[in-house]
């Protein structure tokens, strides 16, 4: 019986093994301000570890997840620590392992981590539908079914290459920032999120995109066009395919892990802004599943804020990006984002971050503003997407709605402490292209485009609304998320609606370009009708008037004497040229959309 005994114990033995597989972050930087590092270590029998450091580092094991899997340690790196790969020892019952961690010299800052402003027009692309650049990271080995352009929720094979490829084209549009949907990997065995919403690897790239070389080198090309870049990060939560999902690294890892349904959330914006909401009112949208299906990660647990501050500013580091859109900002706790953007700003000076809150009302989309709010946070966002002006931009221009309701909107912009780093947008990835919802009518978008690029806001287009994408009454992602027409990166392919689209939007960017009060000048607003708004934007002697007519062709007469313009002479850019009044300027024939400057 002994016998049979030890020789059990023997095959237990050889069977545990203490190995790590995975280490997050894999890389960290000298001389950083966030110090010390948490790293999380997966990998088998990790139990009772201890973990030793080489000379000259120290390391602490904060937590060991109960079946082995997961060991949190927190690295500290002095000031005397030089760059180079470190050899870290593992000790357990089980066994010993190691792992190396590499320490690097913090990346130059000249060119990098630039921030966006009003200066700035950036252009809303999808990786995987952009461009493709190179066939051979289509379909991955082992990583989901094989790209299928022609299958809607497929993905479709594009990718950094083909993005880089195709900059001379962004730059000659004029564009001077593009922001690519996520990039982190979302592949798994068996599926794969084209969209890139749906992580399975916080710390690696879509493989069908390419690697962090490439992704760094496509980041380093826009660069050098003046082109700068916005990265998509998600806080909020995971893929339904995420490892984590059947292995958390902590119990609390998650909120509702054991429920089953997963309880959805319900997206309940307006009570997490309301002073006077009960606090089980907060519940849904701040702890329950994005979209039912997609695990809500638990900020409240230390270890997964220091996990996803540290997330947040390795992407930044490794790849030398301009700014951060947050996707689903509000449904995180508002404690975590104070200490997140702190953690940022304290690294980068500067930097810009948007978050994506999808409120309908100023008032409750100011509450998610950087300031002090009646919760007693801040939590120091210096932008937001501003959705309220979304909603009217379609209404007004894609529906007809009365012209007033997009002065209703600019007239709130005193609740916001800086309504200037508002991102604007009519058109995105989550809803019909404006075309759909304008039946296809190219003068409407027309007319968005020139609000959108003449009033006082960080502007941003969707891929493709350039060239009239969006046709037709299709409102599935086939039409929203569709493939960019390559044979329009090139002016010989683009006719018809897309070359009368596009010529327009690239005149509107360069005037932009230009004219100073277009990017930073006070906007005055002149007429407010149902059908016809007008309104100028003056920095010093620079100033545009844009006047914006669905009444056909009465005359317009505006004053200009009680704005000091009244002698001041324009020149039309759009339109027919105006008459000089006693009082300001007259338009016999106004065309559907004029453009003047005076400078």
């Amino acid at each position: 019986m002994r016998s049979v005994i030890a020789f059990l114990v023997l095959v237990a033995s050889a069977q545990a093994a203490t190995t790590v597989t995975k280490v997050d972050p894999p890389n960290w930087w000298t001389g950083h301000t966030l110090n010390p590092v948490q790293i999380l270590l997966t990998g088998s029998d990790l139990a009772n570890a201890t973990v030793t450091a080489p000379t000259g580092l120290s390391i602490k094991t904060r937590q060991i997840s109960r079946d082995g899997r997961y060991l949190f340690a927190y690295l500290d790196i002095p000031k005397s620590a030089k760059p180079g790969t470190y050899k870290f020892q593992i000790k357990s019952p089980a066994g010993t392992a190691s792992f190396d961690f590499r320490l690097d010299q913090p990346v130059a800052t000249k060119g990098r981590f630039q921030g966006l402003s009003a200066d700035d027009t950036i252009y809303l692309l999808m990786p995987d539908r952009f461009a493709n650049g190179d066939p051979s990271n289509d379909s991955p080995a082992g990583l989901g079914a094989p790209a299928n352009p022609n299958v809607v929720m497929a993905t479709h094979g594009g990718d950094f290459h083909g993005i880089r490829d195709h900059l001379p084209y962004l730059k000659s549009l004029g564009v001077t920032g593009i922001w690519l949907t996520p990039v982190t990997k979302n592949s798994v065995p068996g599926t794969s999120a084209y969209h890139g919403y749906h992580a399975s690897d916080f710390y690696a790239v879509e493989p069908r995109f390419g690697n962090m070389s490439e992704y760094r080198e496509l980041v380093d090309a826009a660069h050098a066009l003046g082109i700068k870049v916005v990265q998509d990060q998600v806080a909020n939560h995971t893929g339904p395919n995420h490892p984590w999902v059947k292995a958390p690294p902590t119990p609390t890892w998650f909120h509702g892990l054991e429920t089953l349904p997963r309880t959805r959330n319900n997206y309940d914006i307006a009570g997490l802004s309301n002073p006077y909401s009960r606090p089980k009112r907060r519940e849904s949208p701040l702890d329950y599943w994005f979209a039912g299906h997609l695990p809500d990660l638990n900020q409240d647990d230390p270890l997964v804020t220091d996990y996803l501050i540290q997330n947040a500013i390795w992407w930044i580091g490794m790849t030398g990006v301009d700014g951060v859109r947050q996707d689903t900002y509000p449904y995180v706790d508002r404690p975590f984002w104070e200490k997140w953007q702190t953690a940022i700003d304290r690294q980068f000076p500067g930097f810009f971050v948007t978050g994506e809150v999808t409120a309908r009302t100023p008032a409750a989309l100011s509450f998610f503003e950087g300031g002090r709010r009646h919760d007693g946070v801040d939590t120091k966002l210096p932008s937001l997407l501003d959705f309220p002006l979304e909603s009217a931009m379609r209404h007004v221009f894609g529906e007809g709605s009365p012209m007033t309701e997009l002065s209703d909107i600019l007239g709130q912009d005193s609740i916001f402490l800086h309504p200037e780093k508002l991102v604007a947008f009519f058109d995105n990835h989550d809803g019909p292209r404006f075309l759909t919802i304008a039946g296809g009518d190219t003068a409407k978008l027309k007319m968005a485009q020139a609000f959108l690029l003449t009033i006082p806001r960080i502007p941003h287009l969707y891929y493709g609304d350039e060239i009239a994408m969006g046709k037709g009454p299709d409102r599935t992602d086939l039409t929203i998320r569709a493939d960019f027409p390559v044979p329009a990166f090139d002016a010989p392919g683009r006719t018809g609606d897309a070359a009368d689209v596009y010529g327009w939007t690239a005149k509107l960017l360069a005037l932009r370009k230009e004219a100073a009060a277009l990017r930073g000048g006070k906007m005055t607003e002149l007429l407010i009708e149902k059908d016809r708004y007008a309104y100028i934007r003056q920095s010093g002697k620079d100033v545009v008037l844009v006047v914006l007519n669905r009444a056909g062709a009465g005359p317009i007469n505006l004053d200009l004497d009680d704005v000091g313009l009244d002698k001041a002479v324009f020149v039309a850019v759009s339109g027919p040229e105006p008459e000089k009044t006693a009082k300001g300027i007259a338009l016999k024939a106004p065309a559907t959309i004029g453009i003047y400057r005076s400078n």
